[in-house]
C-alpha cells in the first residue's frame, strides 16, 4: 500500500537534486528530494561556478540575488606559488586571464562565482524549500521498483519507513549510483584515475593570507596544494597507490605533519577538522534513462576536478531534467521530450570530461600542482558556446551537426545558448536573459504584432507558456544588436526555451505565424 503520491521523487540532495528541486517547484510541480545525508555539505567539497550555471540559478527566484549577497565585498581571487605557504608569492596578474574576464563581461550578464559548495547549496536548499519542494534530509531510499506507470520507492528515516509512488525517479545519487547499478546501465571511460586526500583545517595563517580572500596556493613538485575560500582552509593532497600509498598511511599525526609541512611552519597551531579520501573518476553513463528514472549529475558522469567544472555540469543537468519534466508530468508534453535530454547533455559533457582528463594527463597525475598556461584549461566555447542537437531543436538546412560555435559570433541558430543582448526598460538595464527561464519565450520587435497574436493562440490550443517580448517597444536594444546576434530581420521571431536555448527561428515575417509556431511548438515538445 502506498503512503503517499508525488510528481517526481529525487534521490540525493547535493547539487543535482538541489537544482532538480529548484526547478520543478518554480514551475509549480513540488518535487519530494530524499537525501540520507542529514544536511547539505557541511565542508568546502569545491568552489566556483561557470557563468552558465549561474544564468541558469539566476532564473530561479530568489538564488541569483542570494548568491551576489554572499558574494559582497569579496575580491578577485589571489594565486600563490612557492614551496611552501610562508615562502609563496602572488603571481603577477595574468593577462590572458583579465582578458577572459572581460570577455564573458561582454557576453553574459551572469558574475563570476567563487563560493564554496557548502554555501552554494545551503542558500540552494532555502530557496527550494521556500518554493515548496518537499526536502527530506536524514531519509534514505532503501528500495525502488519501476512499471510502465511509475516508480514505487520505499523510504527510511528516524520514524521508521513509508512507501512513496512517484511518476518519474531522478537518480541524483553521486558517482557510484546505486540506482544506476541496479538498472544495469554501464559506464564508459577510464574509471577511477587518481586518487586525492582532502585535509579540512583550522589555523592562523592571518600572516599569509587576506581575510575573506579566496586565495590558491600551488607548490609545485610537491604534490600539494592549499585552497583558502575566505574562510575555511584545504590542504589537497595527491597519493599513488601504485607506489604504496594508502588511505591509511593518512592518520590524524601524519595529516598535521602534511599540513605543517604545507604551511611552512613545523610547531603550527593546527586543528584537523576533517580528512577523507577523494577519488577521482572519468565515467560517462551509456545511456541516461531507462523507463521512468533518468540518471543526472555524478550519477551519469564524472571527471576530475581538475578544471572544477562537475560542480557545474551538475547543476546543469539537474536543471534541464526538471523543465522537462515539469511540461510532461503536466500534460503539457510528451514523454518523448525526456529522451532530448540525454541526446542534448551527453556529447556536450563529454567534451568536458575529455578535456578534464587530458589536463590531469599533462599535471602527471596531480591536481593544482602548476599553474601552467599551456594546460587545457575550461574555454569559454565550452560552456558558453554548445549546441545541442535534439528533437526539442529545430534545425535550420544546413547546419552541420557540430557541438561547439564562438560565442563571440552568435547569431541565434537553434540549438545554441540564446546570446546575451543588453536591453532597457523603464529606465532600468537588464538582459535579454532576465525574459528567460519559466516557460517558453518568442522574441520578436515592433514589426511583429502578428507574433504576439500568434502566441496567445498557439498558447491556448496547447495549453502551454509562451510569453512574447517585443524588443524596440517597452524593451529597447541599448547596442542596436539584438537583430543581429538572433539572426532574424525585422518581423521575425526567435523561440527561446526555458534554458535559455534557441528552439526555432523564423528569420524573417512568415504569411501564417499561427501555423509555423504550433508547428513548431508541437515538434518540440513531442506531442
Amino acid at each position: 500500500m502506498t503512503d503517499e503520491k508525488v510528481p517526481v521523487l529525487i534521490v540525493g540532495g547535493a547539487y543535482t537534486g538541489l537544482s532538480a528541486a529548484l526547478g520543478l517547484a518554480m514551475r509549480g510541480v513540488r518535487p519530494l528530494l530524499a537525501e540520507r545525508r542529514p544536511t547539505t555539505s557541511t565542508l568546502p567539497k569545491a568552489w566556483g561556478l561557470n557563468t552558465r550555471t549561474i544564468e541558469l540559478l539566476s532564473t530561479v527566484p530568489g538564488v541569483g540575488e542570494d548568491l551576489r549577497a554572499a558574494q559582497e565585498g569579496m575580491e578577485l581571487p589571489q594565486f600563490r606559488s612557492g614551496p611552501t605557504l610562508a615562502a609563496t608569492q602572488p603571481l603577477p596578474v595574468d593577462e590572458a586571464a583579465a582578458a577572459r574576464l572581460a570577455l564573458l563581461a561582454e557576453l553574459t550578464p551572469a558574475p563570476p562565482c567563487l563560493l564554496s559548495q557548502a554555501t552554494i547549496e545551503k542558500i540552494m536548499r532555502a530557496r527550494a524549500e521556500k518554493l515548496g519542494a518537499d526536502l527530506r534530509y536524514g531519509t534514505e531510499v532503501v528500495s525502488w521498483t519501476q512499471d510502465a506507470d511509475g516508480v514505487t520507492a520505499t523510504l527510511r528515516d528516524a520514524d521508521g519507513e513509508r512507501t512513496v509512488r512517484a511518476d518519474y525517479m531522478v537518480a541524483a545519487d553521486g558517482h557510484t549510483s546505486p540506482i544506476r547499478t541496479s538498472l544495469g546501465i554501464g559506464l564508459e571511460g577510464g574509471g577511477q584515475v587518481g586518487h586525492l586526500y582532502v585535509i579540512t583545517f583550522e589555523a592562523d595563517l592571518s600572516a599569509y593570507l587576506e581575510p575573506g580572500r579566496f586565495s590558491l596556493i600551488g607548490r609545485p613538485g610537491t604534490g600539494t596544494s592549499i585552497i583558502y575560500d575566505g574562510t575555511t582552509t584545504t590542504l589537497w593532497v595527491d597519493y599513488f597507490p601504485e607506489n604504496g600509498e594508502t588511505e591509511a598511511d593518512f592518520t590524524e599525526q601524519r595529516c598535521l605533519e602534511r599540513v605543517r609541512a604545507a604551511v611552512g611552519v613545523p610547531d603550527l597551531e593546527c586543528r584537523i577538522v576533517n580528512a577523507r579520501p577523494f577519488a577521482l573518476n572519468h565515467q560517462l553513463a551509456e545511456r541516461y534513462r531507462e523507463g521512468r528514472v533518468i540518471l543526472a549529475g555524478d550519477a551519469a558522469h564524472a571527471c576530475p576536478p581538475v578544471g572544477g567544472q562537475g560542480g557545474s555540469l551538475a547543476i546543469q543537468d539537474g536543471y534541464d531534467v526538471a523543465w522537462r519534466l515539469s511540461l510532461v508530468v503536466t500534460g503539457q508534453a510528451g514523454p518523448a521530450l525526456l529522451d532530448t535530454y540525454q541526446a542534448e547533455r551527453r556529447p556536450i559533457v563529454n567534451i568536458t570530461l575529455e578535456r578534464e582528463v587530458e589536463l590531469l594527463k599533462v599535471s602527471e597525475g596531480r591536481i593544482l600542482a602548476t599553474f601552467d598556461e599551456t594546460q587545457p584549461v575550461p574555454t569559454v566555447k565550452e560552456f558558453l558556446g554548445f549546441r545541442y542537437h535534439s528533437s526539442a531543436v529545430l534545425a535550420e538546412p544546413g547546419d552541420d551537426g557540430g557541438l561547439q560555435e564562438d560565442p563571440t559570433a552568435a547569431v541565434g541558430r537553434p540549438g545554441t545558448r540564446a546570446p546575451h543582448v543588453r536591453l532597457l526598460r523603464d529606465g532600468q538595464p537588464l538582459s535579454t536573459h532576465n525574459l528567460f527561464g519559466h516557460g517558453f519565450v518568442l522574441l520578436t520587435d515592433t514589426d511583429g504584432a502578428a507574433w504576439a497574436d500568434a502566441a496567445a493562440k498557439v498558447a491556448e490550443r496547447l495549453g502551454v507558456e509562451v510569453a512574447v517580448q517585443r524588443i524596440g517597444d517597452e524593451l529597447q536594444d541599448v547596442d542596436g544588436a539584438w537583430h543581429g546576434r538572433y539572426g532574424i530581420e525585422p518581423g521575425g521571431a526567435s523561440l527561446v526555451r526555458p534554458d535559455a536555448v534557441i528552439a526555432w527561428r523564423a528569420k524573417k515575417p512568415v504569411a501564417s505565424p499561427v501555423n509555423e509556431l504550433d508547428q513548431a511548438l508541437t515538434a518540440i515538445l513531442a506531442r
